[in-house]
C-alpha cells in the first residue's frame, strides 16, 4: 500500500512477498498499487490541486485461471489501502461564446454570396415600396428606358448607368418631369445606404436602383390589376403573390457614370409612331451588322413586339399609348396588342407579363457594367476545429 505494507501480510517493505508466496490469497493475479508518484494523464492535466490518483497494474499467471469475484476484491482491497482515493468526476463544461472568424468577400462561397445579394435586393425593395406604388410605375419605367436607350452600340456609350439622374441629364426636353419621381427614389437610397453602411455591403448605385423601382411598381400595377377583378379580397391577394406570377431575376452590381450620355438620342415622348419604331429598331445594334436587314435576316433585339411592350409601358397613359401604336401601324402592332388584351383577361401570370420581363431585361444590360463582387460583405463563421 501507500505506507509500503504488503496489503495480505502487513510486513512493513516485504521483499520476500510476490504472486507466489501469496498464491491462495491472490489466485494467481498480483496487484500493485500506488498512490502517492503515479497519475493518469487526465489528472496530471487537470493540475496540481486535485486528489491523487490509484493505478492498479494488474498481471495475469499464465498456469491457472481465475474469477471475477476474485479480481473485484483485490482491486476493491489495492483501492482501499492506497487511502480511499475519491473518484475522479468529470466537470461540466462552461458555456461560452463560440469563437468566430471572418471570411473574406474573395473567400466566400456560392450560396453566401447569393444569400447576401438576396437580403440586400430584398431590403432596396422593401425601402423602394415605401416611397413609390403602382401609380409611379410609369414614370419608374421611363426613367429605365430613357437612362438604357441613350446606349450606342457604335461608340460603346451610354446605356444604363444611372446618369438620367445627373441634373445636367434630368433637364432634357425628353426627361420633363422625371425630377419628381427622383426624388421620391433618393429617400430610398438614402435608406438604403445607411443599411448598407452598417453591414458592409455599401451604397446602392442608381442604376440598381433605377432597375429595382420599375420591378417594385410594375409588379404592384400588375397585382392591383388582378385585385380588382378577384370576386373576394382574400382570393385577390393569393393571385397577386409571387406564386401565380411570372419570375422577375434581377441581376445587380451596375455601376454608375459621373458623366451625362450624350444628348439628341432618344425620341421625344410625343415623337411619331414610325420615328419610335425606327429608333428602337436600331437600339443596341452594331453598324455593319445584317440584323433585320433582309427577309431572312435575324431580327434586332428591340422590333416590334417589344418596341410595343417597353415604349408604352412608359408612357403617362399606357393604355392609350398602345391604342396610338395599333392606330397609326395596325400591321405592326395590331395582333400583337389583340393577343396581349386576351391573355391579360387571366387572373394569374400572363403572356405580357412573361414578354415584358424578358424585354425588360434585355434593355436593362444594355451598356451596364457590372461589379463582381457588388453589395457582398466578409462574413462571420463559427470556426470549428477538429
Amino acid at each position: 500500500n501507500a505506507e509500503g505494507f504488503c496489503i495480505f501480510c502487513d510486513q512493513l517493505n516485504p521483499t520476500i512477498c510476490s504472486p507466489l508466496t501469496h498464491r491462495n490469497s491472490m489466485r494467481h493475479a498480483a496487484f500493485k498499487s500506488s498512490g502517492s508518484a503515479r497519475q493518469s494523464p487526465l489528472t496530471a492535466k487537470a493540475g496540481a490541486s486535485r486528489s491523487r490518483a490509484t493505478v492498479v497494474v494488474c498481471s495475469l499467471a499464465r498456469d491457472e485461471s481465475f474469477g471475477r469475484r476474485q479480481i473485484l476484491s483485490a482491486a476493491g482491497a489495492a483501492v482501499l489501502a492506497a487511502g480511499a482515493a475519491p473518484l475522479l468526476v468529470p466537470q461540466p463544461v462552461s458555456a461560452g461564446p463560440l469563437p468566430q472568424a471572418l471570411v473574406p468577400v474573395d473567400q466566400l462561397g456560392l450560396i453566401q454570396k447569393q444569400s447576401q445579394l438576396k437580403d440586400f435586393r430584398l431590403r432596396a425593395e422593401a425601402a423602394i415600396k415605401e416611397v413609390v406604388g403602382a401609380a409611379d410605375a410609369p414614370a419608374c419605367m421611363r426613367l429605365v428606358l430613357n437612362d438604357a436607350a441613350t446606349y450606342d452600340a457604335a461608340t460603346k456609350t451610354g446605356g444604363l448607368d444611372g446618369s438620367i439622374v445627373l441634373p445636367e441629364e434630368l433637364s432634357r426636353p425628353e426627361n420633363a418631369g422625371l425630377d419628381v419621381i427622383v426624388g421620391k427614389l433618393a429617400q430610398a437610397k438614402a435608406k438604403i445606404d445607411a443599411a448598407g453602411a452598417e453591414d458592409g455591403s455599401g451604397s446602392i448605385s442608381w442604376a440598381d436602383l433605377l432597375v429595382l423601382a420599375a420591378k417594385v411598381t410594375t409588379q404592384a400595377q400588375w397585382a392591383t390589376i388582378k385585385r380588382s377583378r378577384a370576386q373576394i379580397a382574400s382570393g385577390g391577394d393569393v393571385i397577386a403573390g409571387p406564386a401565380f406570377g411570372a419570375a422577375w431575376p434581377v441581376r445587380l452590381g451596375r455601376a454608375d457614370s459621373t458623366v451625362p450620355a450624350p444628348s439628341g438620342r432618344i425620341p421625344a415622348a410625343d415623337a411619331s409612331v414610325a420615328e419610335i419604331r425606327a429608333f428602337m429598331e436600331k437600339l443596341g445594334v452594331p453598324p455593319g451588322s445584317n440584323v433585320g436587314n433582309g427577309l431572312f435576316s435575324a431580327k434586332p433585339p428591340f422590333w416590334e413586339r417589344p418596341t410595343l411592350v417597353l415604349w408604352t409601358a412608359a408612357a403617362a397613359d399606357p393604355a392609350a399609348e398602345e391604342e396610338r401604336f395599333v392606330a397609326a401601324d395596325p400591321a405592326a402592332f395590331k395582333g400583337y396588342k389583340q393577343n396581349y388584351d386576351r391573355s391579360r383577361k387571366t387572373v394569374t401570370r400572363t403572356d405580357y407579363e412573361v414578354d415584358f420581363i424578358d424585354y425588360f431585361t434585355l434593355l436593362t444590360n444594355l451598356g451596364a457594367t457590372f461589379k463582381k463582387d457588388a453589395y457582398l460583405h466578409p462574413e462571420a463563421v463559427v470556426a470549428v476545429k477538429f
